[in-house]
């Protein structure tokens, strides 16, 4: 859990993480706790509040927002919350859990997802965005907690979708999923701007009737916090909750901003190239209209969509590259790094084979640009592969503009501060940090 409180002049005033625990278990269970989310929360909070002690006062209500003098407690903005997508959170009438967090990276519902493909025949083919549903999804999700735990499920009585969900309904009770979350799901439809019904393979609702579904929202305030969630989190009652955008709009926001046709590539362990694209994601095509599903995420974004292609393999070919040719035992300390940028200025057998999977990885970056649609003057990059100016150089030259190294801030906070500024009307200085 992260969490930063940020000034309308764009000052990072405190920081602040604590570390969640993931239960691992067989099949790709991927299981986290809403208790431990609750903990988290109240952590970040008070390390980011506690850290405004003896703060200077500051010269406008406005500029003041987000932190206060040591005299008197931080007056808070806003709240404002993105995260991790995906996830399915049962919740009952006291807003307890009941049960397990069953998080986006789990995949053991194998059974679940192919059982609904067959009862649910042109599930699949009406799927425009994200790639099409696996056992990630979160139809499958909720099949499987109904099979396995039925009585978890007929205890429930609010299902979430996100990690940001649940902080918002915790802080103002109210059950929200931003539309670029839900089109993760492979349970959302952006032509009807609704949750696809789906039959369970017994033949009834995959949804319980009882079960009460999250209402679609786009960046802005979403609810206050209540009296209870203040007691509960030590924030003032009454401050507004705003959901932005989730992490991965986040992260291009705050990389880039949402102008259509932005884009930005990571390049590390993992790797992936960012797209605003401009066409709206209801006027996506269809899977039954076209033959093939999408071999990228398409998600719905309000400049149109966000399309997002992987390079999965990029980071541990280099890896595999410096281990093997560079024969570096430890490829990711600073001297590795550094050795690795010379042998790209060498001519020896090592150095042009290792620049040579370099070279490879930069046509995979223009392959991806190319298949996105994605045209830019210029492309920001971050991410450790890119710190490399050498790597950087082969990079322009395979896609044929400049490469531009960003800060490795944190930008689905920078975001976060963006969108609830703007919700709330305040002018702020805050910019996407290729802005910076």
């Amino acid at each position: 859990m992260k969490a930063a409180l940020i000034g309308a002049d764009g000052t990072m005033a405190a920081e602040a993480h604590t570390p969640l625990s993931t239960t691992r278990g067989p099949d790709g269970l991927m299981h986290q706790q809403v208790e431990d989310w609750g903990r988290a929360v109240r952590d970040v909070i008070e390390q980011c509040l506690a850290a405004t002690a003896g703060m200077a006062p500051c010269s406008s209500d406005d500029d003041a927002v987000l932190a206060a003098p040591s005299s008197s407690p931080p007056q808070l903005a806003a709240i404002a919350v993105t995260g991790q997508m995906q996830d399915l959170i049962l919740l009952g009438e006291d807003s307890r859990p009941t049960h397990p967090v069953v998080l986006y990276s789990d995949t053991h519902a194998a059974a679940e997802h192919a059982a609904l493909t067959v009862t649910n025949p042109t599930w699949l083919p009406q799927v425009a965005v994200t790639p099409p549903p696996g056992p990630d999804s979160l139809p499958p999700k909720i099949l499987h907690v109904t099979r396995h735990v039925p009585d978890a499920m007929a205890a429930s009585a609010t299902a979430l979708f996100s990690a940001a969900g649940w902080v918002a309904h915790a802080l103002t009770n109210v059950r929200v999923c931003d539309r670029l979350t839900a089109s993760t799901t492979g349970f959302f439809d952006p032509r009807t701007d609704d949750w696809i019904p789906l039959r369970s393979p017994e033949g009834t609702a995959l949804v319980p009737a009882h079960l009460r579904l999250p209402r679609l929202v786009d960046p802005g305030v979403v609810g206050h916090v209540t009296a209870q969630a203040a007691r509960t989190f030590d924030v003032p009652a009454g401050t507004p909750v705003v959901m932005a955008l989730g992490d991965a709009g986040s992260a291009t926001d705050g990389m880039v901003g949402s102008v259509p046709g932005s884009a930005y590539l990571h390049l590390g362990t993992t790797g992936w190239v960012a797209f605003i694209d401009p066409t709206l994601a209801s006027d996506l095509p269809l899977p039954a209209e076209t033959g093939e599903h999408p071999q990228h995420h398409r998600l719905v974004h309000p400049a149109g969509h966000l399309a997002i292609a992987r390079l999965p393999a990029a980071g541990e070919a280099l890896e595999h590259a410096r281990r093997d040719l560079l024969e570096l035992t430890d490829p990711h300390s600073p001297d590795a790094h550094a050795y690795a940028e010379a042998a790209l200025t060498r001519a020896d057998a090592a150095g042009l084979a290792y620049a040579e999977v370099v070279s490879h990885v930069a046509d995979d970056v223009a392959a991806l640009l190319d298949r996105l649609g994605a045209r830019p003057s210029r492309l920001p990059a971050t991410g450790g592969v890119v710190r490399s100016p050498m790597v950087r150089q082969i990079l322009e030259q395979a896609v044929g503009v400049p490469v531009d190294l960003l800060s490795d801030a944190e930008a689905g906070l920078v975001s976060c501060a963006r969108v609830a500024f703007d919700a709330l009307g305040v002018e702020h200085a805050i910019a996407p940090l290729d802005g910076r």
